[in-house]
């Protein structure tokens, strides 16, 4: 890009960057709602290692970067900047109310004492994404 970093932005290209920022906090929050989801399922280790799976199947893509004709790519980068933080501010309060759903799970998972390195993979991806 001949640009730099520091030109003003035009109208159409904020526009294009709220809507995947919004398109980017949707799918989050659709991801978290299954996580959690999923994580309200764990009892011992064998229910632990299957939620561990099902939430890896949503969040794969994001960690270890999606398969495409062309090879593997990386790791899915989180939208930032203005138009970013714009509509993070709009998702606030349910991404907030999700997160402390996510933690009293986690804390319930905790006092059961799993040890299943699967799940602290997925939890950490739930974390991240």
């Amino acid at each position: 890009m001949a640009e730099s970093d520091d030109a003003p932005k035009s109208s159409a290209e904020l526009r294009v960057e709220k809507k995947e920022a919004a398109a980017w906090y949707k799918k989050k929050l659709a991801r978290q709602k299954k996580a959690i989801a999923a994580l309200k399922k764990v009892k011992d280790e064998k229910s632990a290692k299957k939620a561990a799976s099902s939430i890896m199947k949503l969040y794969g893509h994001l960690v270890g970067g999606e398969q495409t004709a062309m090879g593997t790519t990386g790791a899915a980068e989180v939208p930032s900047g203005e138009a970013a933080d714009e509509v993070a501010a709009k998702y606030e309060k349910q991404l907030d109310k999700l997160q402390e759903q996510l933690n009293k799970e986690l804390e319930r998972i905790g006092e059961l004492e799993l040890s299943v390195p699967e799940l602290d993979e997925a939890i950490d991806a739930v974390n991240k994404y």
